[in-house]
């Protein structure tokens, strides 16, 4: 990869990471309704299970969409159902007979999810199809996108927590809380938007 592609691609990296979509959405929310800390887990598995989902379509994933459309529509329904769960979860955190049960996305939820994740899916694939040359380089060129979507994945994820935790702090009664996770709940599902149009 030479210079000038590695700097568009890590301004198109930068752009797809800080952007919303349903990661950053759940991480503000996690991070409003339950701090940075216990959102720990939400943010690793954001970061693993993305990063592992990049080194796959770098290594194959995207040409076995290609090969196989049908899986990647399948794909898409269930990112879109378990979305919309989520938003439903979001949206009534903070209720008081739901207090005992609220928590953030543990790890493993928050990597898997990014096998269904709609967005990142997107950025990964185009990614890989745009922004790699020949199967001679392709070892070094998924390295930089590697590099370069570490970086901008935990920061955008902390970002986006930390967002929310300072949004937490003007939410001081529990109506207010709750009039933001509805907010966040609509956003994540006009997050879907996209998805649901193409």
């Amino acid at each position: 990869m030479d210079l000038s592609t590695a700097l568009s691609f890590t301004l198109f990296a930068f752009v797809t990471a800080f952007t919303p979509g349903p990661n950053n959405v759940m991480l503000a929310a996690s991070g409003a309704n339950f701090g940075f800390r216990a959102s720990l887990p939400h943010i690793f598995g954001v970061f693993i299970g993305f990063i592992l989902l990049l080194l796959a379509a770098g290594f194959g994933l995207a040409g076995l969409f290609n090969k196989f459309p049908a899986l990647y529509e399948i794909l898409k329904i269930i990112s879109i159902i378990f979305l919309i769960s989520l938003a439903w979860k979001i949206a009534s955190a903070g209720r008081a007979e739901n207090r005992q049960r609220d928590r953030p996305l543990r790890f493993w939820q928050a990597a898997m999810f990014q096998l269904v994740n709609p967005k990142g899916i997107t950025v990964i694939i185009s990614s890989v199809t745009a922004y790699t040359s020949s199967a001679s380089d392709l070892a070094n060129e998924v390295l930089v996108m590697f590099i370069v979507f570490a970086i901008t994945t935990i920061g955008s994820t902390c970002t986006w927590t930390l967002f929310g935790i300072v949004i937490g702090r003007f939410l001081g009664t529990p109506a207010r809380l709750r009039g933001f996770n509805i907010i966040m709940a609509g956003l994540l599902i006009a997050s879907l938007l996209p998805a649901l149009l193409s």
